[in-house]
Protein backbone atom coordinates (compact mmCIF):
# COMPACT_ATOMS: atom_id res chain seq x y z
CA UNK A 1 0.00 0.00 0.00
CA UNK A 2 2.73 1.86 0.40
CA UNK A 3 4.27 2.22 -2.83
CA UNK A 4 0.47 3.09 -4.06
CA UNK A 5 0.71 5.80 -1.87
CA UNK A 6 3.85 6.79 -2.59
CA UNK A 7 2.65 7.23 -6.42
CA UNK A 8 -0.64 9.19 -5.84
CA UNK A 9 1.13 11.63 -3.72
CA UNK A 10 4.25 12.04 -5.68
CA UNK A 11 1.69 12.50 -8.96
CA UNK A 12 -0.30 14.79 -7.41
CA UNK A 13 -0.60 17.75 -9.79
CA UNK A 14 -1.28 15.05 -12.62
CA UNK A 15 -2.93 12.17 -11.55
CA UNK A 16 -5.27 12.44 -14.28
CA UNK A 17 -3.18 12.38 -17.39
CA UNK A 18 -0.09 10.18 -16.81
CA UNK A 19 -0.82 6.55 -17.16
CA UNK A 20 -0.16 4.32 -14.26
CA UNK A 21 2.43 1.80 -14.35
CA UNK A 22 2.04 -1.57 -14.64
CA UNK A 23 3.65 -2.15 -11.39
CA UNK A 24 0.85 0.06 -9.48
CA UNK A 25 -1.77 -1.68 -11.63
CA UNK A 26 -0.74 -5.04 -10.62
CA UNK A 27 -0.30 -3.86 -6.61
CA UNK A 28 -4.07 -2.87 -6.47
CA UNK A 29 -4.82 -5.94 -8.28
CA UNK A 30 -3.46 -7.94 -5.30
CA UNK A 31 -5.25 -5.40 -2.62
CA UNK A 32 -7.95 -7.05 -0.81
CA UNK A 33 -11.24 -5.64 0.43
CA UNK A 34 -9.41 -4.73 3.77
CA UNK A 35 -5.80 -3.46 2.13
CA UNK A 36 -8.27 -1.31 0.02
CA UNK A 37 -10.04 0.17 2.99
CA UNK A 38 -6.98 0.82 4.35
CA UNK A 39 -5.55 2.39 2.04
CA UNK A 40 -8.39 4.55 1.23
CA UNK A 41 -8.14 6.00 4.97
CA UNK A 42 -4.44 6.52 4.64
CA UNK A 43 -5.19 8.93 1.10
CA UNK A 44 -7.43 10.73 3.28
CA UNK A 45 -5.17 11.40 5.68
CA UNK A 46 -2.92 12.45 3.00
CA UNK A 47 -5.26 14.82 1.77
CA UNK A 48 -5.14 16.24 5.02
CA UNK A 49 -1.31 16.83 4.92
CA UNK A 50 -1.91 18.84 1.44
CA UNK A 51 -4.52 21.50 3.08
CA UNK A 52 -1.12 23.27 3.83
CA UNK A 53 0.11 23.80 0.49
CA UNK A 54 -2.48 22.62 -1.99
CA UNK A 55 -6.44 24.58 -2.71
CA UNK A 56 -9.89 22.45 -1.57
CA UNK A 57 -10.18 21.59 -5.20
CA UNK A 58 -7.11 21.12 -6.17
CA UNK A 59 -7.02 18.32 -3.24
CA UNK A 60 -10.88 16.54 -4.09
CA UNK A 61 -9.41 16.59 -7.55
CA UNK A 62 -6.56 14.70 -6.34
CA UNK A 63 -9.01 12.07 -4.07
CA UNK A 64 -11.46 11.77 -6.93
CA UNK A 65 -8.58 10.75 -9.48
CA UNK A 66 -7.08 8.44 -6.70
CA UNK A 67 -10.31 6.59 -5.92
CA UNK A 68 -11.16 6.49 -9.69
CA UNK A 69 -7.30 4.49 -9.95
CA UNK A 70 -8.53 1.97 -7.22
CA UNK A 71 -11.88 1.59 -8.75
CA UNK A 72 -10.65 0.93 -11.96
CA UNK A 73 -7.96 -2.08 -11.43
CA UNK A 74 -8.84 -3.37 -8.26
CA UNK A 75 -9.80 -7.13 -9.02
CA UNK A 76 -13.61 -7.81 -9.64
CA UNK A 77 -14.38 -11.55 -11.18
CA UNK A 78 -17.90 -12.28 -10.99
CA UNK A 79 -18.58 -15.08 -13.67
CA UNK A 80 -21.37 -17.85 -14.38
CA UNK A 81 -20.17 -20.73 -16.81
CA UNK A 82 -21.67 -24.04 -17.97
CA UNK A 83 -21.11 -27.71 -19.35
CA UNK A 84 -20.70 -29.74 -21.35
CA UNK A 85 -18.36 -27.99 -22.60
CA UNK A 86 -14.66 -27.01 -21.40
CA UNK A 87 -15.11 -23.37 -19.86
CA UNK A 88 -15.80 -24.53 -16.47
CA UNK A 89 -12.59 -26.86 -16.67
CA UNK A 90 -10.93 -24.18 -18.11
CA UNK A 91 -11.74 -21.29 -16.15
CA UNK A 92 -10.51 -23.73 -12.58
CA UNK A 93 -7.37 -24.04 -14.42
CA UNK A 94 -6.92 -20.87 -15.24
CA UNK A 95 -7.76 -19.42 -11.38
CA UNK A 96 -5.68 -22.25 -10.32
CA UNK A 97 -2.31 -21.06 -12.34
CA UNK A 98 -2.85 -17.67 -11.42
CA UNK A 99 -3.26 -18.64 -7.50
CA UNK A 100 -0.30 -16.92 -5.38
CA UNK A 101 -1.01 -17.39 -1.82
CA UNK A 102 -3.68 -19.90 -0.99
CA UNK A 103 -5.89 -22.67 -2.57
CA UNK A 104 -8.90 -24.00 -0.26
CA UNK A 105 -10.89 -27.10 -2.14
CA UNK A 106 -14.18 -28.17 -0.38
CA UNK A 107 -14.53 -30.57 -3.62
CA UNK A 108 -17.11 -34.43 -3.46
CA UNK A 109 -14.94 -36.05 -5.60
CA UNK A 110 -12.07 -35.22 -7.76
CA UNK A 111 -11.12 -38.02 -10.76
CA UNK A 112 -10.03 -35.55 -13.37
CA UNK A 113 -6.24 -35.79 -13.71
CA UNK A 114 -5.62 -32.44 -15.35
CA UNK A 115 -7.11 -30.73 -12.50
CA UNK A 116 -5.50 -32.78 -9.47
CA UNK A 117 -1.95 -31.78 -11.13
CA UNK A 118 -2.68 -28.00 -11.47
CA UNK A 119 -3.61 -28.56 -7.55
CA UNK A 120 -0.27 -30.20 -7.09
CA UNK A 121 1.33 -28.00 -9.06
CA UNK A 122 -0.19 -25.38 -6.66
CA UNK A 123 1.34 -27.12 -3.72
CA UNK A 124 4.41 -27.14 -5.62
CA UNK A 125 4.89 -23.77 -5.77
CA UNK A 126 4.76 -23.07 -2.27
CA UNK A 127 1.15 -21.92 -2.40
CA UNK A 128 -1.09 -23.05 0.68
CA UNK A 129 -3.14 -25.73 -0.65
CA UNK A 130 -6.39 -27.97 1.24
CA UNK A 131 -8.63 -30.08 0.45
CA UNK A 132 -11.28 -31.44 2.19
CA UNK A 133 -13.47 -34.65 0.39
CA UNK A 134 -15.82 -37.34 1.02
CA UNK A 135 -14.22 -40.33 2.71
CA UNK A 136 -16.03 -42.67 0.55
CA UNK A 137 -14.59 -41.30 -2.90
CA UNK A 138 -11.21 -41.01 -1.63
CA UNK A 139 -10.39 -44.57 -3.15
CA UNK A 140 -12.92 -45.00 -5.36
CA UNK A 141 -12.48 -45.66 -9.22
CA UNK A 142 -9.55 -43.00 -10.75
CA UNK A 143 -9.24 -40.73 -7.42
CA UNK A 144 -6.81 -38.42 -7.53
CA UNK A 145 -6.41 -38.18 -3.59
CA UNK A 146 -4.28 -40.45 -2.50
CA UNK A 147 -1.71 -38.64 -5.54
CA UNK A 148 -2.21 -35.28 -4.19
CA UNK A 149 -2.09 -36.58 -0.40
CA UNK A 150 1.50 -37.96 -1.29
CA UNK A 151 2.62 -34.84 -2.92
CA UNK A 152 2.46 -33.36 0.53
CA UNK A 153 -0.98 -31.88 0.57
CA UNK A 154 -2.85 -32.05 3.79
CA UNK A 155 -6.65 -33.30 3.09
CA UNK A 156 -9.30 -34.06 5.47
CA UNK A 157 -12.26 -36.47 5.27
CA UNK A 158 -15.63 -36.87 6.82
CA UNK A 159 -16.27 -40.08 8.73
CA UNK A 160 -20.07 -40.58 8.67
CA UNK A 161 -22.68 -42.17 6.69
CA UNK A 162 -23.53 -39.62 5.06
CA UNK A 163 -21.97 -37.44 2.32
CA UNK A 164 -19.75 -34.47 2.14
CA UNK A 165 -21.41 -33.30 -0.71
CA UNK A 166 -20.23 -29.87 -0.99
CA UNK A 167 -18.44 -28.26 -4.74
CA UNK A 168 -16.88 -25.12 -3.71
CA UNK A 169 -13.26 -23.71 -3.27
CA UNK A 170 -11.73 -20.20 -2.13
CA UNK A 171 -8.62 -18.95 -4.11
CA UNK A 172 -6.34 -16.50 -2.65
CA UNK A 173 -9.11 -15.93 -0.15
CA UNK A 174 -10.49 -13.31 -2.73
CA UNK A 175 -12.21 -15.70 -5.35
CA UNK A 176 -15.27 -18.42 -3.90
CA UNK A 177 -16.04 -20.91 -6.50
CA UNK A 178 -18.89 -23.20 -6.51
CA UNK A 179 -22.28 -24.91 -8.38
CA UNK A 180 -22.53 -28.26 -9.00
CA UNK A 181 -19.99 -29.27 -10.97
CA UNK A 182 -17.80 -32.34 -10.00
CA UNK A 183 -14.06 -32.00 -10.65
CA UNK A 184 -14.42 -35.03 -13.08
CA UNK A 185 -14.26 -35.95 -17.00
CA UNK A 186 -18.19 -36.78 -17.01
CA UNK A 187 -18.99 -33.29 -15.84
CA UNK A 188 -16.88 -31.83 -18.26
CA UNK A 189 -17.92 -33.33 -21.12
CA UNK A 190 -21.40 -35.09 -20.90
CA UNK A 191 -23.05 -33.89 -17.72
CA UNK A 192 -25.49 -30.64 -17.59
CA UNK A 193 -23.31 -28.37 -15.04
CA UNK A 194 -22.82 -25.25 -13.34
CA UNK A 195 -20.21 -23.16 -11.64
CA UNK A 196 -20.46 -19.90 -10.22
CA UNK A 197 -16.96 -17.66 -9.33
CA UNK A 198 -17.00 -14.90 -7.85
CA UNK A 199 -14.74 -12.06 -6.02
CA UNK A 200 -17.87 -10.62 -3.99
CA UNK A 201 -16.46 -9.82 -0.48
CA UNK A 202 -19.39 -10.78 1.60
CA UNK A 203 -19.63 -13.98 -0.79
CA UNK A 204 -16.05 -15.17 -0.55
CA UNK A 205 -15.83 -14.66 3.03
CA UNK A 206 -18.99 -16.88 4.24
CA UNK A 207 -17.62 -19.92 2.21
CA UNK A 208 -14.32 -19.05 3.80
CA UNK A 209 -15.88 -19.26 7.04
CA UNK A 210 -17.72 -22.49 6.08
CA UNK A 211 -14.04 -23.88 4.81
CA UNK A 212 -12.34 -23.29 8.39
CA UNK A 213 -14.97 -24.71 10.04
CA UNK A 214 -15.19 -28.22 8.50
CA UNK A 215 -11.36 -28.02 8.10
CA UNK A 216 -11.49 -28.25 12.28
CA UNK A 217 -14.68 -30.76 12.10
CA UNK A 218 -12.90 -33.23 9.58
CA UNK A 219 -10.79 -36.10 10.14
CA UNK A 220 -7.52 -36.18 8.73
CA UNK A 221 -6.38 -38.48 6.10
Amino acid sequence: MKTILNYFTQNFDNLAEIKVSREIIRKINRLERTDRINLRNQIFKKAVFFEETKSKSQIVRWLQNCFSIIDRYSFHFNNVYFSPGHEIKATILKLLREAHASVDLCIFTITDNELAHEVIACHRRNIKVRIITDDEKVNAAGSEIIEMERAGIPVKIDHSHYHMHNKFGIIDNRIAITGSFNWTYTATKHNQENLLATSKYDIVKQYRNEFERLWVEMFDF
